[in-house]
């Protein structure tokens, strides 16, 4: 039954990350704003045979090494080069839910003229998922950390340029992980989105030192989603009490990368970059 609805779930999730919302109105609050719990919630995803006659990335997009995609979609009128590394949501083994995340961003990347890696997060041997417990995140995150920085290196020498700024957007399984990479600095990078998800207890606002980087965050709540609003409302709150920069910003979407949310977001993060400079 679980998995009956999940499958459901991941279903409608990844269709509406294409389709969007547009018309629904944003309701916002910002702030600047240490230390707050988190508790990742764990997922898993359906049984599937993998479809080995197909690559794992999608047509539309290239081929970075195995597993990991990308897809470059230019500079904005500024000249600034972004680069998105886009943490996925729960995927099954079929490289069919992949195909439909990575279409979606390479179409945001397109149209926000970004760069846009896509990596893929470990096997529990029934999908993808994200460590989403402290212990998974001890015994992955090392591997998970080394192929991301890879990934970086690796598409800044196909591209042939580094990059101006760089940012982490999370979906999902993507939205915990990524909000407890962001509280806990364990990234490198200039600012994250985190959509449909967020950690908010436990103790992942522990950054490892005092001096650590704050990325500023931007918090898409989809209100619609009754599975991850108040994950996402919560995570938000942790990071108003611990005065971290962030913005949030909620919507009447479902669990999806909404249209807005990362029109919003990618210019918010651009804006907070530009000052910080």
């Amino acid at each position: 039954m679980r998995r009956t609805l999940l499958l459901s779930l991941l279903t409608a999730g990844a269709f509406a990350t294409i389709a969007g919302d547009s018309t629904a109105k944003p309701r916002t609050l910002a702030t600047t704003s240490t230390k707050a719990k988190a508790v990742l919630p764990g997922s898993r995803t359906p049984t599937t045979t993998p479809d080995t006659t197909k690559s794992w990335c999608a047509p539309e997009v290239t081929e970075l090494s195995d597993h990991v995609c990308f897809f470059d979609g230019g500079t904005p009128s500024d000249g600034r080069r972004t680069l998105v590394v886009y943490l996925h949501g729960a995927l099954a083994m079929n490289h069919g839910f992949a195909w439909l995340q990575q279409r979606a961003m390479a179409l945001h990347a397109k149209k926000h003229g970004f760069t846009v890696v896509i990596p893929t997060s470990p096997s529990d041997g029934v999908g993808h998922v994200w460590p989403t417990s402290l212990a998974a995140q001890k015994d992955q995150e090392a591997g998970i950390l080394a192929g991301i920085k890879k990934a970086r290196d690796d598409v800044e020498k196909r591209v042939g340029h580094p990059f101006d700024e760089t940012f982490v957007v999370g979906f999902s399984s993507g939205a915990y992980y990524g909000s407890s990479l962001a509280v806990r600095s364990a990234l490198d990078v200039d600012g994250y989105i985190v959509l449909a998800g967020g950690a908010s207890s436990g103790s992942a606002m522990k950054s490892e030192s005092a001096g650590a980087k704050r990325a500023p965050v931007f918090v898409g709540v989809s209100a619609a989603d009754p599975q991850t609003a108040g994950h996402s409302r919560s995570f938000a709150g942790a990071l108003a009490s611990a005065r971290w920069p962030f913005k949030v910003e909620e919507r009447n979407a479902g669990h999806m990368v909404d249209w807005a949310f990362m029109s919003h977001g990618i210019a918010w993060l651009r804006e907070q970059r530009a000052v910080s400079r």
